[in-house]
């Protein structure tokens, strides 16, 4: 998500966080702090949030991700997977012939733990959201909040979803794929 602050104000302010409050169909979907950004709109790597303070009239815009980490267990879980996901997709890359160039598939059951995960998680389902942007300052106050909507639609849930076809090939958990960037929704600003 593309994220703008100004500061309007006559003194400088320190931004501690920015979070986002989800909602679909009036049901929450929990509160997903600002864990990284993109320095400038052709970085391909994002950089660490950490607080910052802006100066009167000063602005701070990036492309943000917000994300809910995984608990200590999930994290635990997750990564001895994706090593037991590598360790057969290596055996499968050693084990071919050397002009056989074709993507190597995992074992069904390397492949299984990370599609039960994905539909646990999956919260993207068609429907209207609301989404409310909290900015968070040094004081403990919120210095900024919005609350936005939009809808997502089937093929944008279809569209989402369709990323786990290549957790075969150990795409989108071993290693990132270039065609997996989500699916643009505008947002709409709203009064409540």
């Amino acid at each position: 998500m593309y994220v703008g602050i100004r500061n309007i104000g006559g003194r400088e302010v320190r931004v501690r966080s920015i979070t986002l409050a989800l909602a679909r169909d009036g049901n929450s979907l929990g509160v997903y702090p600002i864990v990284n950004f993109f320095e400038t709109p052709s970085s391909t790597s994002a950089t660490l949030f950490v607080p910052f303070a802006l100066r009167p009239s000063e602005t701070w815009a990036h492309g943000a991700n917000f994300l809910r980490l995984f608990d200590r267990n999930t994290e635990k879980f997750y990564r001895e997977r994706e090593s037991e996901l590598r360790a057969n997709i290596s055996r499968k890359l050693a084990a071919r012939a050397e002009d056989d160039k074709e993507l190597v598939v995992a074992d069904a059951q390397y492949v299984q733990p990370f599609l039960e995960m994905f539909n646990r998680m999956f919260v993207w389902l068609p429907g209207e959201y609301t989404l409310d942007l909290q900015i968070q300052v040094e004081s403990g106050k919120a210095a900024f909040g919005k609350r936005y909507r939009f809808t997502l639609f089937e093929s944008d849930s279809e569209e989402l979803r369709s990323h786990t076809d290549d957790f075969k090939h150990g795409g989108g958990l071993a290693y990132n794929v270039d065609r997996h960037f989500g699916v643009y929704v505008p947002l709409s600003p709203t009064d409540a």
